[in-house]
């Protein structure tokens, strides 16, 4: 097995990373830049540097022969991000495909705080805590898709299973498939996924941070597991042909969650808690293991906290963790998800439920987006960047093809279509 490599530099020091991000544009002027963005008028859509510059360059000590065959290889990949995007900016697919190899995708999350308000934020259109999650945010969200594609086709399509996939890396777009992070949406009514079933909605995660009807979210002090109400929405999810997603749901939601579904599930977006274990967003090895058995596929996230306890980190972190992964649920088991959140302020996110207005006021960051915290993947171009540190660590490229997208597919083949 390929030996993790992280104690050999498990942090980078703030004052270097400092230096790093004044030379490169990666940060702002004293190290940080400004937390979230206008209060009021319409956010222009390259107001975050990185929706238009190239991800940073990364050396990873490649020869120039292992550096012409990472080039080919990712040429020849399909990319899929198993979270690409829970916003929307002007730049997001021009990206993508900068960053694709022979094809690319990723799921995109509708239903939180809105798509449309993103892209449009004016003094008069707020985020309430009331939209989050809710059934006319979503809906909203799947008439923006919807025009997205008219306005966009030359660029992306809207896929519902592997084989429209398929047909989008041959016409050369971005293949976006839909997914909603909460099951807030349905209430108490398992049959109203139907209707998102047949609007394009093609996952569907069983809780967000909070516990929902469905079951226990990653941040609750006290694992509660699965409810009824839960074991009822997975069984309706894998009769309707959708996937079940735990990426924030806690370990005993997975793990319940698992044995509940007839079908092979994923923990679509999270990160290890063997390297991160005072992270609420991440997943002990025990359900990792239940979820590999049992056929499911594991997300790594790029959230630079769940790979190196720090706000920054390297593209290198990330494979380490990705590697830690490997070892632990096998090579058929584990994919990226990079869970970007680049088209909104750090003002609109603090509007979720999640957050008491009282503890919103006491946030202070360092850095936002937290993507640009991710030395060499800031934005989606970055994906060339993450074969060639797979190809450092030395992963075959059948290996590094499963990682990068063969996975997802697969169990999007398994269970959606």
């Amino acid at each position: 097995m390929r030996t993790n490599t992280i104690e050999r530099r498990r942090f980078l020091s703030a004052a270097g990373l400092a230096a790093v991000g004044a030379a490169s544009g990666w940060v702002g002027a004293g190290g940080a830049r400004a937390a979230g963005g206008p209060v009021g008028g319409k956010r222009p859509s390259n107001y975050y540097p990185f929706h238009t510059q190239p991800a940073s360059a990364i050396d990873f000590g490649l020869s120039p022969e292992q550096e012409q065959h990472a080039r080919e290889l990712h040429d020849s990949l399909t990319v899929f991000d198993g979270l690409a995007e829970t916003t929307w900016f002007g730049a997001l697919y021009d990206n993508m495909l900068k960053g694709g190899g022979a094809g690319v995708g990723g799921s995109f999350t509708l239903g939180a705080m809105g798509l449309e308000s993103a892209q449009w934020r004016t003094e008069n259109l707020l985020i309430n805590r009331s939209d989050w999650w809710a059934r006319h945010t979503l809906d909203r969200d799947l008439a923006f898709m919807s025009r997205q594609e008219r306005e966009n086709g030359d660029k992306m399509m809207l896929c519902r299973n592997a084989a429209d996939l398929k047909k989008a890396r041959a016409v050369g777009k971005v293949g976006v498939m839909l997914d909603v992070q909460n099951t807030a949406f349905i209430g108490n009514d398992a049959d109203l996924l139907e209707p998102y079933k047949q609007a394009g909605i093609s996952r569907v995660q069983l809780t967000y941070n909070r516990t929902e009807r469905a079951g226990t979210g990653c941040m609750e002090p006290r694992d509660g597991g699965l409810t009824l109400f839960g074991g009822e929405v997975v069984e309706r999810l894998n009769d309707l042909g959708m996937l079940v997603d735990t990426g924030h749901c806690s370990p005993l939601t997975l793990m319940d969650a698992v044995d509940a579904s007839s079908k092979p599930i994923a923990c679509s977006h999270a990160g290890l808690r063997s390297v991160a274990p005072t992270i609420r967003r991440t997943q002990p090895d025990e359900a990792l293991k239940k979820l590999a058995d049992h056929g499911g596929v594991f997300g790594v996230v790029s959230y630079p906290p769940t790979l190196t306890n720090e706000v920054r980190c390297t593209v290198a972190d990330y494979v380490d963790n990705i590697d830690i992964a490997v070892n632990l649920m096998g090579i058929d088991h584990v994919g990226f998800a990079m869970d970007y959140v680049t088209g909104a302020s750090l003002q609109e996110v603090l509007a979720a439920p999640e957050w008491s207005p009282e503890a919103a006021r006491n946030v202070q960051v360092s850095l936002w987006p937290w993507s640009d915290g991710h030395l060499g993947l800031e934005n989606h171009t970055g994906y060339p960047n993450l074969t060639r540190g797979l190809v450092a660590k030395g992963y075959p490229d059948e290996d590094i093809r499963k990682i990068m997208g063969g996975n997802f597919i697969r169990l999007m083949r398994d269970t959606v279509g």
